[in-house]
């Protein structure tokens, strides 16, 4: 269903007889959303597109731990420690940079406070929504999409609420594949993610709800080692044309108009080949793109929206070609 269609639908369940007052027109609306039978995208959402690379997942328990912690003045009771390890409403997240034992075999991109509870089961769901809107989280409609080129790593078939990527052997415990502390060090995208927010970050990062699944060796041959899931919120910028578009739009006042120019066309270009399906010309437009910011840094761009249009053009350029 096309973004034009999607808007349709929403006007046309506008137009609809009152609810009955025993279930409420918000209510009856959102059990339609959550079922996928209308894809409602509120008007102002737009696709966006966000990467993790192993060395975010594996960095990601420690990093958000530490941001948990220091508001636990207003998290009160849904952040803590159990046994060492951070404890967010009622997941844990035990570090994999302190036990190079530990590995994550699962990861799911929730959709955000109202969405998480009904995804990650009832054991997790209690007092989730509220610990996730006090960080921040951010809320993602359907239809939404995910992709890997992690090796031994496949796709989750996609749900309302959540995409997601396992190891190949997660039902049966093979940890082949599975991240752990040696992947550290790999910045190189491997999971790409798109959704549609319902409120634009503008040129910074969105706050998105993660479930990553760990898992020590098992003890049985054919079985699963001892799993922990851990909910947590990673600050993701989108990586995509309109985040470009958005530094762009940011620096303006700073730009002459033929730097403005000469940019937008370049992203214009590249829109109109990823239009027509041709995502490797489009990437090599976005890489011309970086490479004219970076010639005119400091002379005639900031160096700080440099830096920014270039990192970001970059990590889109590499982000098509998955």
């Amino acid at each position: 269903m096309s973004r034009f269609e999607r808007v349709g639908a929403v006007f046309l369940l506008l137009s609809l007889p009152p609810v009955p007052r025993l279930l409420s027109f918000k209510l009856f609306a959102f059990a339609l959303l959550i079922g996928g039978g209308l894809s409602v995208v509120p008007v102002g959402a737009a696709e966006r597109t966000f990467v993790l690379a192993p060395a975010d997942l594996v960095a990601a328990p420690d990093l958000f731990g530490a941001k948990a912690l220091s508001r636990s003045a207003t998290l009160g009771r849904a952040v803590g420690l159990k046994r060492g390890a951070l404890r967010f409403a009622r997941g844990v997240c035990p570090s994999l940079l302190a036990d190079p034992t530990r590995k994550l075999t699962r990861v799911r991109l929730l959709g955000g406070p109202a969405g998480a509870p009904l995804v990650v089961g009832r054991s997790l769901a209690t007092g989730l929504t509220d610990a996730l809107t006090l960080m921040n989280a951010a809320t993602w409609f359907p239809p939404a999409s995910g992709k890997t080129r992690q090796t031994h790593w496949i796709a989750e078939a996609p749900i309302a609420g959540a995409v997601g990527f396992t190891t190949l052997g997660f039902t049966v415990g093979d940890q082949t594949g599975a991240l752990g502390k040696g992947d550290a060090a790999s910045r190189v995208p491997g999971f790409r993610m798109n959704v549609d927010l319902a409120t634009e970050p503008g040129v910074g990062p969105a706050e998105l709800a993660i479930a990553v699944t760990t898992e020590v060796p098992a003890t049985k041959l054919g079985k699963p080692g001892k799993r922990t899931e851990c909910i947590l919120v990673a600050s993701l910028p989108p990586v995509d044309i309109q985040a470009l578009r958005d530094l762009l739009n940011a620096a303006t006042p700073l730009l002459t108009s033929v730097t403005r120019n000469r940019l937008t066309g370049i992203l214009d270009t590249a829109q109109t080949f990823l239009d027509r399906g041709k995502p490797d010309r489009a990437a090599r437009n976005l890489r011309t793109f970086a490479i004219s910011v970076a010639q005119r840094s400091a002379t005639e761009i900031p160096p700080a929206f440099a830096e920014s249009m270039i990192n970001r053009a970059n990590a889109a350029a590499e982000v098509l070609s998955f």
